[in-house]
């Protein structure tokens, strides 16, 4: 019997700070975060995310903006991502997965570090806009098949996933029988063993492995789960259970995708 462990995505709590004494900024963070909360109890999710990552993160947000409209294209291959000819077949494939209402264009400088950083290559694609659903599994599942045909071969892909992305990247790394979605982005799922043969390890940015989640996987699928969290996350700041766990100082849930910090951590994890 499969049992609901993620409701659609929403906004479960806040960031508590510490401060002696009369602190505008903290009072200011307090506030913003206070509103947000509000906004997602009265189910305005929209706004919230909009306004809260604007006031949280304005500089990071209007820069999110605008990579985010440079990746709703088919053929997305700034920086070296998505390479129609593997050079050097050694190399681990990498695939990421962009955040709610966002785009493969999220991962522009992460794409940067890569190529800088001779990594490996680096695949994205574009998801549904808005919950988890079954469209964007027979997109992940056409990707990977054209990373298999690329390699010539069955080869590892360890994921990506940047808050939403994050989310879908645990589910799809499961075999299909053991979990389903329902309309609205509730998850269903059963108790499990291994994942698909095709992954390697995954890596969740912005978004922990609900304890509903965690108890449903076997100790051997909870090693190759890393999870990196920003500590000045307003959007999803709920502590992670997963063993190989990385906080990042100084980093809200917007600039999770273009942190320096975040991408060292992602060094440390797949090198």
């Amino acid at each position: 019997m499969t049992e609901c462990v993620r409701e659609a995505t929403g906004f479960i709590g806040y960031p508590t700070y510490e401060s002696e004494g009369l602190d505008l900024y903290y009072l200011y963070k307090h506030f913003v975060a206070s509103a947000v909360q509000y906004l997602r109890k009265m189910e305005w999710q929209w706004a919230a995310s909009v306004l809260g990552a604007l006031l949280w993160e304005p500089k990071v947000s209007i820069q999110a903006g605008t990579t985010i409209n440079k990746g709703r294209v088919d053929k997305f291959q700034v920086y070296g991502m998505n390479p129609e000819v593997i050079e050097d077949k050694e190399k681990t494939p990498t695939l990421a997965f962009h955040g709610k209402n966002g785009s493969q264009g999220m991962f522009l400088p992460l794409g940067k570090y890569f190529q800088e950083h001779d990594m490996g290559p680096l695949f994205t694609l574009n998801l549904s806009e808005g919950e988890l659903t079954e469209r964007d599994l027979s997109a992940i599942n056409a990707k990977i098949d054209e990373i298999q045909k690329l390699y010539g071969r069955k080869v590892k892909i360890n994921f990506i996933g940047y808050s939403l992305g994050a989310e879908l990247a645990l589910y799809a790394a499961l075999q299909k029988d053991s979990w389903r979605i329902e309309e609205g982005g509730r998850c269903f799922l059963n108790p499990v063993t291994r994942w698909r043969e095709e992954v390697g390890k995954i890596i969740r940015i912005g978004s922990m492995t609900l304890q509903t989640e965690w108890k449903m996987l076997s100790d051997e699928m909870k090693e190759s789960i890393y999870e990196i969290r920003g500590m000045d996350d307003i959007h999803m700041p709920e502590p992670s259970y997963a063993i190989n766990q990385y906080q990042v100082d100084g980093v809200g849930h917007v600039g999770l995708v273009s942190s320096s910090l975040v991408f060292d951590q992602l060094k440390i994890i797949l090198c």
